[in-house]
């Protein structure tokens, strides 16, 4: 099941990236939690995750996320991702490294949680470093 749960939560990066709302939306329980990032909010439900998408995208200019690593943790999934990306208004530059925490529910995203390293995200969800070597 767990492998099933790191192919559902690539399917909602790459639609995502495709800005495919229908294909994004229908792998998210209805009562999904996304803990902002930047300003510490949680946003809740489909609308909620609308907001959160709308306010993101509205940042940034040359917004790209690659996912470099998909660590399997049972329920949650961790996905490092590499984030280019340009403010709208400032012109600065970003060049990170975030880690999602995801934890799903019957199939579906019901709670992102991100972090800044990757012992914060391993530790959400309940593995060590040797815990993540040992799956590689």
């Amino acid at each position: 099941m767990s492998q099933e749960n790191v192919e559902i939560v690539r399917r909602a990066l790459e639609a995502s990236t495709r800005r495919d709302d229908e294909a994004t939306f229908a792998l998210y329980d209805p009562e999904v939690e996304i803990h902002g990032q930047v300003d510490g909010a949680t946003y809740r439900g489909l609308t909620g995750v609308r907001e959160y998408f709308r306010d993101w995208y509205a940042a940034w200019r040359d917004f790209s996320t690659d996912a470099e690593e998909w660590i399997d943790a049972g329920e949650d999934v961790i996905a490092a991702l590499h984030i280019r990306a340009e403010g709208r208004q400032s012109g600065v530059p970003v060049d990170q490294h975030v880690w999602h925490v995801w934890t799903l529910r019957d199939g579906k995203l019901w709670r992102l949680r991100v972090y800044a390293t990757k012992v914060e995200a391993l530790e959400a969800a309940g593995l060590s470093e040797q815990d993540a070597h040992a799956d590689s």
